[in-house]
């Protein structure tokens, strides 16, 4: 490797870099004249097209030239003062002590860039310092006499190069010197811009939380969107109506606002795993504090797409659509297996059962996709409520002839904690904070009851019953009309 001369492939991905920026220059320059009355005779109409080709081009150069096919170095965690040490065994290196010389890149590339460097100072004896400034490690070459007539296109593809790894590349005094990023720093930004992120979030949906307490505690409606639907036949079809749209706008804002935080989660835990297979001395308290961060804004992550997940349902339920006759077994069994990998990650096993026997059909003439959405939003309440170890209970009761205008009715026992009398009134109608008693949120509940209210259903909140030592919790039936 010579340390004098660029390779072919740097000379040609520095060109590309060039010409890149350059076609980009010129077509700016180009708008600006055409938005303007061109000169007489003037024709500029095949400008915009020969711009379009350059810019196929470039990019095409930079899709080849971006990174070589036959890289050969590691990319992770690596230590540029042990990197000169076998780059240049003769150099005369002054290290600052510090926090350490580590940047995150890749190998040959840094191998390349001390490589280049050192090839315009006095060669292998060159003089060398390495430190740590704040957040960068920067490594400084003593210039020696210019003895190579690229010198200037060398300390082009440097500052190229150090732009690309987020760093600067500067003449200072007598010296070159490079910044790079060191490593660690951009995980820790990461962590930090989660957690405001996070923060956000959680700030957001107890405002819209509060705002949906304080507009149906007062009995206000919000305003009805025009649509082409006949109106609603009942007050409580117009409930359901508003409530189906408050929770698709506030799962909109949920989604745009948690979706980039997954990504950059995803990005932080792979950062975090190179870092820890790169670095076998890193202490392991702070690499279980990582871990640990990690894992509790993952939990906290995936808690918040949950519930986006139920707002999202509730959003697309239709209080206009058509009833009619639906099997409650079927459509318990179908939304419980949706359900599956919620209740298995929190460690929750969810039972189900037919009575007066097993396998018999419980039928009720409703909505099918709103009873669907109230049954989720049952199903995920006891889920959450339930704590790791112990059982949800799915009772589905088929209607009978011994009682009269009784239609099916479904039975949801948690084994979460118990919510007094006096509580669960003012619980439906989101009036009380639930984790004063020690429950999930209510949201499922009020969006179940409002459901049920406009199928013609009854929703009832109880105590669970007790059984050989174990159950207790909530109850919450739902009987639908014949």
């Amino acid at each position: 490797m010579t340390k004098g001369k660029l390779t072919r492939q740097e000379l040609g991905w520095l060109l590309t870099q060039e010409a890149q920026g350059a076609a980009e220059r010129l077509r700016k320059g180009v708008t600006a004249l055409t938005q303007a009355p061109p000169p007489p005779g003037a024709d500029v109409s095949g400008v915009d097209a020969t711009l379009s080709a350059l810019d196929d081009t470039m990019r095409m150069l930079t899709n080849l030239h971006n990174r070589p096919s036959n890289a050969r170095g590691r990319r992770g965690r690596i230590d540029v003062a042990s990197l000169l040490w076998e780059v240049a065994p003769e150099a005369r290196v002054s290290i600052e002590p510090g926090s350490g010389t580590e940047v995150v890149g890749d190998e040959s590339e840094l191998r390349r860039m001390l490589h280049v460097m050192l090839g315009h100072g006095s060669g292998s004896g060159s003089v060398v310092t390495i430190k740590r400034d704040g957040d960068e490690v920067v490594t400084g070459v003593g210039l020696g006499p210019d003895s190579s007539v690229t010198a200037d296109t060398e300390r082009a593809w440097l500052s190229r190069m150090a732009i690309r790894y987020g760093g600067r590349y500067e003449l200072v005094g007598g010296q070159e010197v490079l910044a790079l990023p060191a490593q660690g720093v951009d995980a820790r930004d990461d962590v930090a811009q989660l957690r405001k992120e996070l923060d956000e979030a959680r700030k957001q949906g107890e405002a819209y939380a509060r705002e949906l307490a304080a507009v149906w505690a007062a009995g206000e409606e919000p305003p009805v969107a025009q649509s082409s639907y006949p109106p609603p036949a009942t007050p409580a079809a117009a409930r359901h109506g508003a409530v189906s749209r408050f929770a698709g706008g506030v799962a909109a804002t949920l989604r745009g606002i948690l979706s980039p935080v997954g990504r950059e989660l995803a990005e932080l835990r792979n950062v975090a795993g190179a870092a820890r297979k790169s670095s076998p001395d890193l202490e392991a308290a702070a690499r279980g504090e990582v871990d640990e961060r990690l894992e509790a804004i993952r939990r906290k992550l995936l808690s918040a797409q949950d519930f986006v997940a139920e707002l999202a349902a509730v959003g697309e339920s239709d209080p206009s659509e058509l009833q009619r006759e639906v099997d409650l077994v079927d459509t318990a069994r179908s939304e419980l297996r949706a359900l599956e990998a919620r209740a298995a990650r929190m460690g929750v096993e969810v039972r189900i059962q037919t009575l007066p026997e097993e396998g018999a059909r419980a039928g009720a003439r409703v909505s099918p996709r709103a009873v669907g959405v109230l049954l989720r939003s049952l199903f995920s309440h006891a889920i959450a409520a339930t704590p790791k170890g112990s059982s949800v209970t799915v009772t589905i009761f088929a209607p009978t002839d011994g009682e009269p205008g009784l239609g099916a009715r479904v039975v949801v026992d948690d084994s979460g904690t118990i919510l007094p009398a006096s509580a669960r009134r003012a619980l439906l109608a989101l009036e009380v904070e639930p984790g004063t008693f020690g429950r999930p949120s209510g949201v499922g509940l009020f969006v179940a009851s409002e459901i049920a209210a406009a199928q013609g259903g009854l929703l009832e909140v109880g105590d669970a019953p007790v059984e050989d030592g174990h159950g207790g919790g909530v109850r919450v039936s739902v009987t639908f009309p014949r």
